[in-house]
């Protein structure tokens, strides 16, 4: 019995033992483990981790089209100011001024629209008349090439009168219509909605 009891005592003094140095270990470590999550986020935010090529470019890609599109915006808000025009700039990037409320079918994004429409660029060179190239069809569903014109139409009535000027990058963009459209255009439309269907 007193034999069992020395062996118990002297591995009750080990474990005593390793417990003490663990905590003794752990306390000289100071911060180093402690508060290890804390220390990678810092980490984190003091080294930015470095931008792979392809970030870069789309990085830089991004950058030019922003300044792109603040040029074009100040170059359409002069030529609306040159004109002493009222036009509300929608948060989509269209410039609307409704000249004639119509009555009739209202406009959603399922509808066709047929439209009359004259369309010139900045400069005055003009593009588009449906007097001399006929009526236009816009399905709103579906259109693709000028984009800009789903946020022009939507909500209004047949037999409405609107001026409106469309960015190049909801319009034509960077290329064009390779035909009468030139690369990046903003374009300036005068529409009348004739039927919706």
């Amino acid at each position: 019995m007193y034999l069992f009891s020395l062996k118990y005592d002297a591995q009750m003094k080990r474990q005593c033992l390793f417990i003490i140095g663990l905590i003794i270990f752990l306390s000289s470590c100071g911060d180093k483990y402690n508060n290890h999550y804390a220390i990678v986020l810092r980490e984190k935010r003091e080294k930015p981790r470095q931008e792979t090529k392809d970030e870069k470019i789309d990085k830089a890609l991004l950058k030019v089209n922003q300044i792109t599109n603040e040029k074009e915006v100040q170059q359409i808000q002069g030529y609306i100011k040159r004109r002493k025009w009222e036009m509300q700039h929608l948060d989509s990037g269209v410039f609307v001024n409704l000249i004639e409320e119509g009555k009739g079918k209202t406009i959603s994004s399922n509808s066709v629209a047929l439209i009359d429409c004259k369309i010139e660029l900045l400069d005055g060179t003009k593009v588009f008349d449906s007097k001399i190239d006929g009526a236009k069809v816009i399905n709103l569903k579906s259109e693709q090439n000028v984009v800009g014109l789903i946020y022009v139409l939507n909500g209004l009535k047949e037999n409405s009168k609107l001026r409106a000027i469309i960015p190049s990058f909801l319009a034509y963009g960077l290329q064009g219509d390779g035909d009468r459209i030139p690369k990046h255009s903003s374009l300036v439309y005068e529409i009348e909605i004739k039927e919706v269907k």
